[in-house]
């Protein structure tokens, strides 16, 4: 019987038979130092390859999250400054026509812009209505920004079939009892049943990390009540969200009033 030796546990056992033959020592003896050498460099190669990449990859992570970060202190910020917390007599459907018609221009001026049609359904005798006018128009900027994105959405899962869209935002304000109404209607995707609880949470976004922050709706709710006033939604899966804004007009011209006579 031919001998045979271990080296240790480990490794392999060894043969010192001269028949027997070891592929991974003959293909060793065949290589000089420089093939072994460029295999060597290969690999390493390789491997700083795969480093750099996945260091790509966290860098463009912390860059998104980094941008998020910025834009949620920048609104709370905005937030925190806006206004001088006077509650003036304002022009409702001016003010309206105004802030929708800068947020369609400023859609259109940005990423991704869509066609849409703006339908004004104002009653003609709501004219003047106690407001933070700075803020309110946060609000409608907030209201037209949300609709964007929402028909944007639908237009792009549309696209991929052959039904017509055309995407359309309706604004009506009237006045009912002691209360002013303003509606923003849209007729894009739709909130999910599952997430309508909690659109109005701080940092809960539907979107892309790199393209909200969560505190649109939140600051709009905030806004809202500031003014004595409720916002409520109504949507459906696929065929539009609207969100409905009541203001107590009534008692805000008695808070009004009651500052105009300590003036």
């Amino acid at each position: 019987m031919l001998p045979t030796e271990e080296l240790n546990p480990k490794q392999k056992v060894y043969t010192k038979d001269p028949y027997f033959r070891n592929d991974d020592e003959e293909e060793k003896k065949g290589m000089n130092g420089g093939d072994r050498n460029e295999i060597s460099k290969i690999h390493d190669l390789d491997y700083t390859d795969s480093i750099l990449n996945d260091i790509e990859t966290y860098l463009e992570k912390i860059k998104e999250h980094g941008n998020r970060a910025d834009r949620i202190v920048t609104s709370m910020l905005q937030h925190s400054r806006s206004g001088s917390g006077a509650i003036e007599l304002t022009n409702l459907n001016s003010l309206i026509k105004e802030f929708v018609n800068l947020a369609f221009l400023g859609m259109q001026a940005g990423k991704n812009p869509i066609n849409v049609d703006i339908c004004f359904q104002l009653e003609e005798h709501i004219v003047e209505v106690p407001l933070i006018a700075q803020d309110f128009s946060r609000v409608i900027l907030n209201m037209c920004t949300n609709a964007f994105d929402a028909m944007r959405e639908k237009l792009s899962a549309v696209g991929e079939k052959s039904s017509p869209y055309s995407p359309q935002l309706t604004i009506i304000t009237k006045r009912i009892d002691g209360e002013v109404l303003v509606e923003f209607k849209d007729n894009g995707q739709g909130i999910r049943e599952g997430i309508k609880e909690k659109i109005m949470q701080p940092f809960f976004t539907t979107k892309k990390g790199k393209e909200g922050t969560g505190l649109g709706l939140y600051i709009t709710s905030d806004i809202i009540k500031a003014h004595g006033g409720k916002l409520k939604v109504k949507t459906e899966e696929g065929v539009g969200t609207a969100f409905i804004i009541f203001i107590p007009v009534t008692k805000l011209t008695m808070k009004l009033s009651k500052k105009q006579e300590k003036d």
